[in-house]
């Protein structure tokens, strides 16, 4: 329920609050649509033209909101607007230099030239590197409203509906984030490594994947001795695909229309999903995560849309493996 608005609230925070409150409900509609998505094309996400999840908030739109720390801050650029600004930074990278000769050479060697990355996709790729150097905020009402969702969807899982539905609002400190997965009771400090992209990342698995394989993978978190923080490995993941992404490891996944943040977004999903089939089946510990890691790694580099596979409700694996 949206708060009362105060008497002093200027013209900025007002509309500030409305925005963020109709993102809210965008992303709660988003929840509720998410197993039934991913039965339809598990790369969808808000923005895709499909009926799966229909034309919810854009990614730069999002983006717009996650940056603001203030109410006066919100970037006063329209999406469109602000991707055009993205694209003609372009003309500032590195010209091919290459001599005549060299290019002669490369094209009677058959030397593979990268392809080059289109708009969309560019956007994207830097929408996403942005969000990564954004700290998380306290006084950004939008980050907050995804720290909760995500505290929410991890909870049902753990509890009953009946247990649920006694469960208040979450404080902002307190040592039930540590049960759902962060490190300490304050649960900010977890996300100095990628920004609120990985605050966005968390919350668009609890979404992305099956009730009943959510269910399954917070209990396999939760459950002693092999327990294992969830948002932190989370976290973790998102900092990998970080890395490949600046490599230019995706810049040939995505397209024109949806852009590259639905592919982003979904290997993620399939990432994590992966960690936990791996932890189980091998009866993990911590001490082995980077091992898994690094398994990751090498699957994503050798082929990422196989991995993506594992979301496929065609695919048994998380059914074998986690239930």
């Amino acid at each position: 329920m949206e708060a009362e608005p105060l008497d002093t609230e200027t013209e900025d925070e007002k509309k500030w609050r409305q925005e963020r409150m109709r993102v809210l409900d965008e992303w709660c509609e988003i929840e509720l649509k998410g197993a039934d998505a991913l039965k339809t094309d598990v790369t969808h996400e808000p923005g895709s033209p499909t009926a799966a999840v229909a034309s919810e908030t854009t990614f730069p739109e999002l983006y717009r909101l996650l940056v603001a720390t203030t109410p006066g801050t919100i970037p006063r650029e329209t999406p469109e607007e602000f991707a055009k600004e993205i694209i003609e930074s372009r003309t500032s990278e590195a010209p091919d230099n290459r001599s005549a000769f060299d290019r002669i050479i490369d094209v009677c060697l058959c030397r593979p030239v990268k392809a080059q990355i289109s708009p969309k996709v560019y956007t994207d790729k830097m929408l996403i590197l942005k969000l990564a150097e954004t700290p998380y905020s306290h006084e950004n009402g939008t980050h907050w409203l995804i720290l909760t969702d995500y505290f929410n969807n991890v909870s049902k899982a753990l509890m009953t509906s009946s247990e649920y539905t006694t469960v208040a609002n979450p404080g902002r400190v307190g040592a039930h984030w540590v049960t759902v997965g962060f490190q300490s009771a304050t649960p900010h400090t977890d996300f100095r490594g990628c920004g609120v992209l990985g605050l966005l990342q968390m919350l668009t698995f609890t979404q992305k994947v099956p009730a009943n394989i959510l269910k399954a993978i917070v209990l396999l978190a939760t459950t002693e001795p092999n327990d294992f923080p969830l948002a932190v490995v989370s976290i973790n993941i998102t900092s990998l695909l970080l890395t490949l992404l600046k490599k230019g490891a995706f810049d040939n996944y995505g397209n024109e229309n949806e852009g590259l943040y639905p592919f982003f977004s979904a290997l993620h999903a399939a990432s994590m999903s992966r960690f936990c089939s791996i932890y189980k089946s091998q009866n993990s510990t911590l001490a082995d995560t980077q091992t898994i890691f690094s398994e990751i790694t090498r699957q994503i580099e050798k082929s990422p849309l196989s991995l993506l596979n594992l979301l496929s409700t065609s695919n048994d694996e998380l059914i074998n493996t986690l239930l």
